[in-house]
């Protein structure tokens, strides 16, 4: 049998070719009941819109692009459950709005993908998960700035759109709720020269100092976000018998391993050490015991992200957005 063309469908639908090319693509030209008619007449007989020449003829690919930039030095990989669960998000609500997502991983600092996936018309805009070593390069997109959205820090005249989280205040609730069960020597685990990673410090450093305690050199573990180096580092401290009640994690992944560390060395969680991770991965909440963490909201970032980007692709202005964070209290830690 022959694929049935716009033609067949006009024909059957009584209505000219041009109609039915609006109704397939949701024209607000069109009246509601003609076009249930004509997608009831195409879904029946299975016909296929060619996405392609719909994307020649509109100049749109109905496609965003996700870059979500690995650093070799950081030891991270696409399985790190923070960047499942952002994928998950932005698919989620990118599907919502009728558009397919093209994932990329650059793993070195100068690939041009941004402009790449931009050029070349695959993607009509592009979201980019962390500002690690590439803030200099986002802020020289000149116009392409228009067509993107970054996961990450706001900083004073970005020049670009970010979405990311209350990262200092998530570091504040961490610390102040470590301060307030009684523990007085915390480790800091996490990198404290990266931009979400030191904003969750300063806001961690703030916390002590608003009960007059000070921070620790010995105590701050600059360390990447990779479970490896985070339960190495750990294991450093208690091999060297440098005394800890407490392990503000910068994120959940370095939580959880500085979890095993100390549970291999027969400690107990949180009656020897309270640990404290952030993100909220579905991975803490089945952790033993499962993990106190503070909530960035992830799910919710992911369809900031989109909705974002999809009103600078329409022409609107838009801001920066931090998403609310909430501390979880979990059996990792301990008190209320």
């Amino acid at each position: 049998m022959r694929k049935l063309t716009m033609a067949d469908i006009a024909k059957k639908a009584g209505v000219d070719i041009s109609t039915v090319s609006r109704a397939l693509n949701n024209s607000p030209l069109v009246k509601q009941h003609t076009k249930e008619q004509v997608l009831a007449i195409a879904e029946a007989s299975g016909y296929v819109v060619n996405a392609s020449a719909r994307g020649l003829r509109r100049q749109a690919s109905d496609t965003i692009g996700l870059v979500i930039p690995l650093r070799p030095e950081s030891g991270q990989s696409i399985s790190d459950p923070f960047f499942l669960e952002m994928i998950a998000a932005v698919c989620d609500a990118s599907d919502k709005h009728g558009y397919d997502v093209i994932i990329n991983l650059p793993h070195e600092e100068n690939s041009i993908s941004e402009r790449r996936l931009l050029s070349t018309g695959k993607t009509d805009g592009i979201i980019i998960v962390g500002q690690a070593g590439r803030d200099s390069r986002l802020r020289a997109l000149g116009s392409l700035s228009d067509k993107v959205v970054v996961w990450g820090v706001q900083g004073e005249d970005d020049g670009y759109t970010v979405v990311g989280s209350d990262n200092f205040q998530g570091g504040r609730l961490a610390g102040s709720h470590l301060s307030k069960i009684g523990r007085r020597n915390i480790v800091f685990l996490g990198p404290v020269n990266l931009p979400e990673g030191r904003a969750r410090y300063d806001g961690f450093c703030a916390a002590l100092s608003d009960v007059s305690a000070r921070v620790d050199p010995e105590l701050v573990v600059d360390v990447d976000f990779n479970a490896g180096a985070g339960y190495e580092r750990i294991s450093w401290l208690l091999d060297r018998g440098i005394a800890f009640d407490g392990i503000f994690a910068a994120s959940d992944v370095l939580a959880l391993a500085a979890m095993g560390a100390l549970q291999e060395r027969g400690l107990s969680i949180p009656d020897d050490v309270s640990i404290v991770g952030y993100d909220n991965v579905a991975e803490g909440r089945r952790g033993l015991p499962p993990l106190t963490t503070v909530d960035q909201n992830i799910k919710q970032g992911g369809s900031i992200m989109v909705t974002q980007l999809l009103n600078k692709l329409a022409g609107a202005r838009v801001n920066s957005v931090l998403t609310p964070t909430e501390l979880i209290i979990r059996g990792s830690c301990g008190g209320h």
